[in-house]
């Protein structure tokens, strides 16, 4: 039977590898009609058939997800998701609008909020795994777990948890591929820490931002305070 998606059988021949979705560790990327579509390699398989059968049913924006299982003959071998537009994928989080950054991140937390409530566990979240094209997304769900909790509050708290140490990280790393001095990242960094235990980050943030028009230029002005 070959390849196939829902039961039809599909031709593969000829897709084009997607080059800016990460794909270590969790299959190949391509694009496939208007989908982005992983096949695991020879041998892999980052995420369990039933997880990713779940996954298929939960709506998010930013936080993808698979939408439908590809299989070879009877074998599963990965899943198609929504195909993240590439233009724009060069922006720098650092220098972007605070608006800008300040929605993205309470996007996440909305698709966070949600899949907490299904007893999603965000594993995985690094900065490695997002796409920021003037919206942030968070673009490999193969390490996402399935918990038996009850505790909905709790899960959230750690996933809200997560989103913060990875929005610390994205922001750093940024800063320092436009040579921000190392000095002033710390700083950032101590003052992000700080925030880990409110319950949102994207207010936290946007209280620190006050009227700095972005991060680069909230950097800039905390290493001045400190000379």
């Amino acid at each position: 039977m070959g390849y196939n998606i829902e039961g039809r059988e599909v031709d593969l021949s000829g897709i084009r590898k997607l080059t800016f979705t990460p794909s270590q560790k969790a299959g190949d990327v391509y694009k496939f009609k208007n989908y982005a579509l992983r096949i695991f390699r020879e041998g892999e398989e980052p995420i369990d058939e039933a997880t990713a059968e779940y996954l298929t049913g939960i709506k998010t924006n930013r936080i993808i997800l698979p939408k439908k299982l590809l299989f070879y003959n009877n074998a599963f071998k990965g899943y198609t998701m929504k195909l993240v537009s590439q233009r724009g994928a060069g922006k720098r989080i650092s220098t972007a609008p605070k608006r800008e950054v300040i929605d993205s991140v309470r996007a996440l937390e909305d698709d966070i909020s949600l899949l907490s409530q299904k007893r999603i566990l965000l594993n995985g979240a690094t900065p490695g795994y997002t796409l920021y094209n003037g919206e942030l997304y968070l673009v490999d769900p193969s390490n996402y777990r399935i918990l038996e909790t009850n505790n909905i509050e709790q899960l959230k708290r750690l996933n809200q948890y997560q989103l913060h140490l990875l929005i610390t990280e994205l922001i750093s790393s940024d800063l320092k591929k436009i040579n921000i001095q190392q000095s002033h990242i710390q700083q950032l960094k101590d003052l992000l820490q700080l925030g880990i235990k409110e319950e949102s980050t994207s207010s936290y943030l946007d209280d620190l931002m006050q009227d700095h028009k972005n991060i680069k230029e909230l950097v800039k002005k905390i290493g001045d305070e400190v000379k």
